[in-house]
Order: C-alpha cells, then structure tokens, then sequence
C-alpha cells in the first residue's frame, strides 16, 4: 500500500479568495479547522426522458462530476471560506485529478492510493418517476483509521465522518477506530451514517455501538428510522440521543429535526429553493451546520438553520458539489 506525497493548497489570499477563487459562503467560524474523512468517488449523472427499460434516449443528459459523500462536505466548507482537510481514497491513476479538483474548491487534501484497486464510482440517474443510484465503493471501501494521520487528526477542532463505502464497508470495527482516531486530539467528532445501506450492512445495533465518542449525528429519514427501528422521526430522534447528545434528521422539504439529550425537540424549516438536483444537498447541509456550529455550539438552531441555507444552494447545481 502507498501513499502519494502530498502537495499544500495556497492559503486564503486576501480579498476574501482561496486557493485563487472567491470564496462563495460567508465567513463564520474563522479560525476553526475542519478534517473531513470518507468517499471520493468518479460520479455520471443522468438525466433521462426514457419511461422505461429498453428505452433508447438519444437527448438524455450525462455528466461526469468528482463525486462522494466527504468530496462533497469538504469542497462545501471550502466554499463557505473554512479551512479544511480532507482525507480520502481514490486509484492510483486519479489521484492528481482529484487533488486538482479538491484544491480548486479551497480544500487540502491528502490522498492515499492502493494501486490495486480503482477509485470507487457512484451513478445517479434521475428521470420523471424518481431517482436511482448505483455505487461501487472501489477505493474508497479500503479507506480506514490507519489512513487518517493522528497529528492532522489532533489539530483539527471538527472531525467529520462520512461516506457509504468508507462506513459500510469494513464492519461496526472499522467505524469505532474511525472515531477513535477523529478523538485523537480535542476535535468534536460528526458523523453522517450517508446511506441506509450502510446500517443494514453493519446492523443497527453494532453500529450504534460503534458511535461511542461521537458528539453530533447527521441521518436522513430513512437512515435516522433504520437505527431507531421506528418511522416515527421524533421517537427516532429520542432513541438515538441516548447514544449520540445531539442528532439532527435531515427530512428534505420538511426541513430538519434536531433532537438533544434530555431538551425538548426542535424543528428547523427548510430554507426555500429552486430544486434543480437533490445530489448533495445533505452533504451540503452538514458543511453549513458544522461550519456554524463549530464557533457556537450553544446555538445548535442558528447552526440547523445554516445548514439548510446551504443544502437550499446546493439544490439549484447539477452534482453535489459547489460550483468552482
């Protein structure tokens, strides 16, 4: 196994601009450093007129974007001008694409390779009738603690955890020295669980277990029902602050639940948008939370509210990550 040398992203030049570009976020949490952990996949995305299999659209749009659940969160944390690391896993032959594409987005980042295994891919296809996705976790599904260097990790005051091919991949052991490690230092440790697949693969309860050390858990609804074991989203939150003290549940168009051990519930509204595509849009979210959260982490519902402003941007690109 190798890893490539890394080479430093310019920091902020003045006139509010990192890594040569403006930044696109206001400036909050200045000061804060951010180390995100997880999938950094190839992503094609399509979108197709076909209506059903055996159907031939020959207008269909297909575009490649660098895709990836912590891909996604970094280069959003980027946007909104925080300083940010990320550590990722790709194929031997993408790694200097992906450094390029991360830097451009104000992000540092240290990418390892195993030159016997390819960079994960990720294909979402959206039609009339929905969305479907279709992942191979390739790289990224290796990626593990021992990847993650402990003095990047001590200097860090948020860690974030996330990625379905990193999370679901090895097992509830994998996770637990995942937070492990993101506690080698003071950090505060976020976890995105990213994909219902990833409980069903670990299972509930291990995985549950696994959180030992994480301070704020960011599921969907379908993640959030399949770790509580009801589809009652406030009972769910309830359930899963015995293990993690504050979890939010991103609830799409019906904005967010954030529940805290021990205080009422709380419910965040979605800030309106124009939905172009929803890739992303709870990757984006949990970079707008963790960046406001990261100066107050009194005011969880200023924080909630920040994170919706930036899903609700993030909603009008095609791909999931902001525009360079």
């Amino acid at each position: 196994m190798t890893t490539l040398p890394e080479r430093p992203v310019p920091p902020p030049r003045p006139g509010g601009t990192v890594g040569g570009r403006s930044v696109g976020g206001r400036r909050r949490g200045a000061g804060k450093r951010f180390l995100v952990v997880g999938d950094v996949l190839d992503g094609v995305i399509v979108h197709t007129r076909a209506q059903a299999t055996g159907d031939h659209d020959a207008t269909a749009e297909i575009r490649h974007r660098p895709a990836g659940a912590a891909g996604n969160t970094a280069t959003w944390l980027g946007w909104l001008g925080a300083d940010v690391d990320l550590v990722g896993r790709v194929g031997v032959d993408d790694v200097y694409r992906h450094e390029r594409a991360l830097e451009d987005a104000g992000v540092r980042p240290h990418i390892r390779y195993d030159a016997r295994t390819s960079t994960g891919a990720v294909v979402s296809v959206r039609s009339d009738f929905g969305r479907t996705s279709m992942s191979d976790g390739g790289a990224s599904a290796v990626l593990s603690a021992d990847d993650v260097p402990s003095d990047l990790a001590g200097r860090a005051d948020i860690v974030h955890l996330t990625g379905e091919a990193m999370l679901g991949a090895g097992g509830a052991d994998r996770v637990a020295a995942l937070v492990e490690r993101a506690r080698t230092g003071a950090a505060r440790v976020s976890l995105d669980p990213s994909s219902v697949g990833v409980v069903r693969a670990i299972g509930a309860a291990d995985l549950l277990g696994a959180l030992d050390g994480v301070d704020v858990l960011l599921p969907g609804r379908a993640e959030a029902a399949a770790l509580s074991g009801t589809t009652d989203m406030d009972e769910a939150a309830r359930i899963l602050t015995e293990t993690v003290p504050l979890v939010l549940v991103t609830l799409g168009a019906d904005g967010v639940l954030l529940g805290r051990r021990g205080r009422a519930q709380q419910r965040v509204p979605a800030t309106p948008a124009t939905v172009v595509d929803t890739l992303g849009a709870g990757d984006a979210f949990a970079a707008g939370f963790i960046r406001a959260w990261a100066t107050d982490q009194v005011r969880v519902g200023s924080a909630a509210r920040e994170g919706t402003r930036v899903a609700a941007r993030a909603l009008g690109f095609v791909g999931g990550r902001p525009p360079v």
